[in-house]
């Protein structure tokens, strides 16, 4: 019986004593306050009515106490432009969420900024703050956005042009009809959706300058993980096509990026390009069957089957630089492929004063006895020699581009130390150099791409 008693009364002790410690296990001091995993929440910048990519920071209780989130909540969020979720409770104001001691909690923030009727970026900041035994802590929140002018299955039927005030999201399809023209002055921003893609039937002219490029990519902005931004992935959209018959078409100082199909050319079509890049593409970043190409001072690179895939038709390449550094596979084949290259209706290209240079095979087919193939002036990565199709050619050489593929900065200038500096000759192409009074070679290097 006394051992009975005594076991009660030691689980009654033991009970009060749990309850004491329960209630005595709340830090009240106001010198107990949280820590933060970072001083400001930078969003990053986004479309005008698109959320931003969520983002995530960590509150830490550094005490042997539960520390009492008494109150968390934006002190100035009027439009109700920012969300904020923390520890699994989301509210426009949070209360009373407790942190175990040397414990943490998750907060999640994210964004979505109205149209704002502006043709610049506008930034908005708040503030979250955060209520902790009378003291009140502030983080503050930085999110901007930019208006852009969404195109759903649009169809150019007649002579059309396009100005930068506002970048263009195109769902589904932008088609320049037969007849049509499209024009697009310099600093245009086109962004392709998911799928999205670019018919050319009619006639493109995308008017860059070197001081106000055009830019074709996805519309996917901010990062896929970590520090890996969705500008360096390719897939986020079809790709640009000209079909067949669609002539005098024209890139200047024109990017087309990050596509499945790159840049396509049916037969009869014809396209010039002065200072383009055509780059990361999952097939090639620039592909013609029957077509006429004239390319002066341009980067074509980064692609999963390969660079340039040519199979009949007409094509000349100056000052121009095909590399491939390509992330996401093995790749497809040579940088360069050129198909149907005897007989009738056989491939004519020309290269000169260009750089053919990177990882994997550089030329497919190798063997261009009694063909129209021509590489004039041009740096070869591979061993090789002079003959009536290779003409005072660098081989063996590395152009020492300015690369760091393992940072993800495909830059094809060229150090200062390149033996491709000062080994080119003028340009062959005069007649698309300059129609519009630019001197382009103020822009392209001895090799190599658009400065």
């Amino acid at each position: 019986m006394r051992h009975t008693l005594f076991l009660l009364s030691l689980a009654l002790t033991l009970l009060v004593s749990f309850q004491s410690c329960i209630e005595d296990g709340l830090a009240t001091s106001a010198s107990c306050q949280p820590a933060f995993s970072t001083d400001t929440l930078r969003l990053g910048t986004v479309w005008t009515g698109t959320p931003t990519p969520t983002y995530r920071f960590t509150i830490y209780n550094r005490h042997d106490k539960i520390l009492n989130l008494s109150r968390v909540a934006f002190r100035d969020n009027s439009r109700d432009v920012f969300r904020l979720n923390v520890d699994g409770t989301a509210g426009s104001e949070i209360t009373d969420i407790e942190i175990r001691p040397n414990d943490s909690v998750f907060v999640f923030i994210e964004a979505t900024i109205p149209e704002t009727g502006l043709t610049r970026i506008e930034t908005v900041t708040s503030h979250i703050d955060f209520l902790v035994n009378g003291v009140t802590s502030s983080l503050p929140v930085v999110a901007s956005a930019r208006d852009l002018r969404r195109m759903h299955a649009a169809v150019i039927t007649s002579d059309t042009v396009f100005t930068p005030d506002y970048p263009i999201q195109v769902f589904d399809s932008l088609v320049v009809a037969p007849g049509a023209t499209l024009t697009l002055d310099p600093g245009t921003q086109l962004l392709f959706h998911d799928k999205a893609k670019m018919i050319v039937r009619g006639t493109l002219i995308a008017a860059g300058t070197p001081e106000h490029r055009i830019d074709m990519t996805g519309d996917r902005t901010g990062n896929v993980v970590a520090s890996i931004p969705y500008d360096i992935m390719s897939g986020q959209w079809s790709g640009l096509s000209f079909a067949s018959g669609s002539v005098h078409n024209r890139l200047d100082f024109t990017t087309v990026r990050n596509s499945t199909e790159g840049t396509t050319l049916g037969s009869l079509a014809s396209l010039e390009m002065r200072g383009a890049v055509l780059r990361n593409a999952n097939g090639f970043p620039l592909s013609a069957t029957g077509a006429s190409i004239t390319a002066v001072g341009c980067e074509i690179a980064e692609g999963g089957d390969g660079v340039i895939s040519l199979d009949g038709g007409t094509y000349r390449f100056d000052h121009c630089t095909v590399a491939n550094h390509y992330l996401f596979s093995v790749f497809g084949g040579p940088a360069i492929q050129i198909g149907n290259v005897k007989g009738s209706g056989a491939t004519a290209v020309e290269f000169s004063n260009s750089i053919i240079y990177g990882l994997g095979d550089e030329l497919s087919p190798p063997d261009l006895t009694d063909t129209s193939i021509r590489f004039v002036r041009c740096l070869f990565g591979s061993s090789g020699s002079d003959d009536d199709h290779f003409v005072n050619c660098l081989w063996q050489a590395d152009p020492l581009y300015l690369l760091d593929r393992s940072k993800y900065i495909f830059d094809y200038h060229l150090q200062q130390k390149s033996p491709a500096l000062g080994e080119a000759g003028p340009c062959e192409f005069v007649e698309i150099m300059s129609p519009d009074g630019v001197d382009i070679e103020r822009h392209i290097g001895a090799y190599g791409p658009a400065r």
